[in-house]
Formats: structure tokens, C-alpha cells, sequence
């Protein structure tokens, strides 16, 4: 049986009327096994589709553009749908402002990146609930884990998403890192297998008998200089602007400050890495939007000065456990 989409283009093309744009949303229908109810609905995915194209299409055939813009799983939502995506969005600022430590940067190689270490798990998708706040503080404990010598082991984000609400979280309605963090201080992390993802809210089901970690304590450093001398020692969480083009259609290349990303934060994320390409020092960071987004599920965002690119300076913690 066909489906809407499928039909709608075979009737289309027999009567010779498609445009460019129209060929390229049903291919990206097709790509995406996208699927739509209602004519009603398809011409408003078109239409969503079409902003975002035009985006791609200014940011695409700019010489002066650092980054690579394109179609993803993203290019058809609606404003609220992308905003699913989120998880920092209208919650507020931290109140929490930790001692910056010292840090030598002298002997600070010119890049280093953890995945190569084998120290990061798999890139992982949030879907449509505001949880990368869960994500990106278990991804760091996950990293953190098996850089203290121990095996990789796959962490629950729901855990934090049911049950740290005490300290400030707010499931899929949102939350903070250190929040987690002071949650996790004293209950245990447990597993992914044991407690798995679902993207909802739920009953919290923590069960201390199959915990794994805890984390003693989190600091927060400030400046690329401290970013980089702690991140040569563990990957970091940070925060972003992520309702916007330049982030939501990242292909490949480095954003810079003259991609255009707003800086004031929604979106929590964990850089692993650095590096140089250009003479542009750039984050590696890691999403949690699948691999089907960005570079396999990664960005690389320029270090930029003060409250960086997309903000990526502005919140910057870590855990220990």
C-alpha cells in the first residue's frame, strides 16, 4: 500500500507540475521514511521544510562559511517539535558558582580528543522530551567512570529524569547538569539496562541495590584556558544555544562567530575533545539528537573568547565521582 506522501508524488509528477523544492521534500520524505496523514499536514511539513531549505540554501553558497549546513531528521518539525528537543529552555540561570581552580596550560597538547582514548559511549537520541540535561550528566559520569579504570558501563538517563526533581529538575519540562549532580551525591547512578530510556516522564524506580556510582562532588571552570586544561583531564558539560538554524541544519565544518549562533543557552551538551583546523581552534562536542545529526552525532564549535560561540563558555561543569 502506498502512503499519502507516495501517492501525492506520483500524482504530482504525472501532471508535470513539481518544482525544484517540491522534488527535493519528497526525496527527503523518502530518505527520512517520513509519513503524513492528511494533505493538510504534508503542506505544513512542506512548508517547515521550505524555511530550513532556505537557510541551507544562503548558508550553503556563502564563500565566507565556516560550516556546512543540511536536510536532517529536524527539517520538517514545527517550532514546538524542535523545542521537544531542548531541555534548558526558560529555566533559570544557575545560582550555583563554584571556586575556579587554578590550571597550567602550559603542556597543554594542540589537540586531543577522548573518543580516541575510549573513553565515550555511544552517541545517544533524547528524542522529543527536554532531557538533554540528563544527558549530558550522565555522559560525562559515563566517561568519567571508565577514565577512573573502570569498564564501560551504559547509564541511565531516566533514573535522573524520574527521580531528581528534589534538587530543581524538571524531567522533560527541563533541568541542569549540576543539579544531577547534587542529586547524585547521594543516590547512586544506576544502569541502562536496569532503568531504561522511554523519553516521557515517569514513577521514579530507583533501586540503591543496583547502583553503580556515585559522584563526590563538581566543580565549574571558566574561560577557554580552564575549559581545555580540564578537559585534557575529563569531558565537560556545557550549554549552547540550539534553537536556531545554524545549530538545528549542522552538517560538517566549525561554527564560528560569524555563523550567526545566538549565545543565550537552551540546549546542554558534553564536549569531549579539541583541536585545530585553519588556525580556527574548535570543541568537539557531543549531541544527543542520534547520529543522524551534525557529524555522526557531533559538532565542532570554535573556542571563541568570553562567553564563547553559541554560549558554549558561559555554564561549564564537570563531575567527580
Amino acid at each position: 500500500m502506498k502512503t499519502f506522501a507516495a501517492s501525492l508524488f506520483a500524482a504530482v509528477a504525472s501532471a508535470e507540475l513539481m518544482t525544484q523544492l517540491d522534488y527535493d521534500f519528497m526525496r527527503y520524505v523518502s530518505e527520512h521514511g517520513k509519513q503524513y496523514a492528511t494533505v493538510e499536514e504534508f503542506k505544513v511539513r512542506q512548508w517547515a521544510f521550505a524555511l530550513v531549505d532556505e537557510y541551507i540554501q544562503s548558508n550553503n553558497s556563502n564563500p565566507n562559511s565556516t560550516h556546512v549546513a543540511g536536510h536532517n531528521f529536524l527539517s520538517d518539525m514545527l517550532p514546538a517539535e524542535k523545542d521537544k528537543m531542548l531541555g534548558l529552555k526558560n529555566m533559570p540561570k544557575p545560582e550555583v558558582s563554584l571556586a575556579v581552580e587554578e590550571v597550567d596550560i602550559s603542556n597543554l597538547p594542540t589537540s586531543w580528543d577522548w573518543r580516541t582514548q575510549g573513553k565515550v559511549t555511544a552517541v545517544k537520541d533524547q528524542g522529543q522530551c527536554g532531557s538533554c540535561w540528563a544527558f549530558s550528566s550522565i555522559e560525562a559520569i559515563e566517561s568519567a567512570w571508565m577514565i577512573a579504570g573502570h569498564s564501560q558501563v551504559i547509564m541511565s538517563e531516566q533514573e535522573l529524569v524520574d527521580c531528581s526533581s528534589s534538587t530543581g529538575n524538571e524531567g522533560c519540562n527541563g533541568g541542569w547538569y549540576f543539579w544531577s549532580y547534587d542529586w547524585l551525591k547521594t543516590h547512586y547512578t544506576m544502569s541502562e539496562a536496569d532503568y531504561p530510556y522511554n523519553a516521557t516522564d515517569g514513577t521514579c524506580k530507583y533501586d540503591e541495590s543496583k547502583g553503580i556510582t556515585e559522584v563526590s562532588s563538581y566543580g565549574q571552570t571558566k574561560g577557554t584556558s580552564a575549559n581545555l586544561a580540564r578537559l585534557a583531564q575529563q569531558p565537560i558539560n556545557m550549554a549552547v544555544n540550539a534553537a536556531n538554524d545554524v545549530f538545528r541544519t549542522y552538517s560538517s565544518g566549525i561554527i564560528t562567530a560569524s555563523s550567526g549562533c545566538p549565545t543565550d543557552i537552551d540546549h546542554a551538551i558534553l564536549a569531549v575533545g579539541w583541536g585545530v583546523e585553519n588556525g580556527t581552534q574548535y570543541y568537539v562536542i557531543r549531541n544527543s539528537w542520534g547520529t543522524g545529526w551534525g557529524e555522526e552525532g557531533y559538532v565542532r564549535i570554535a573556542t571563541g573568547d568570553d562567553i564563547g560561540v553559541c554560549g558554549t563558555n558561559r555554564y561549564v561543569y564537570y563531575p567527580t565521582i
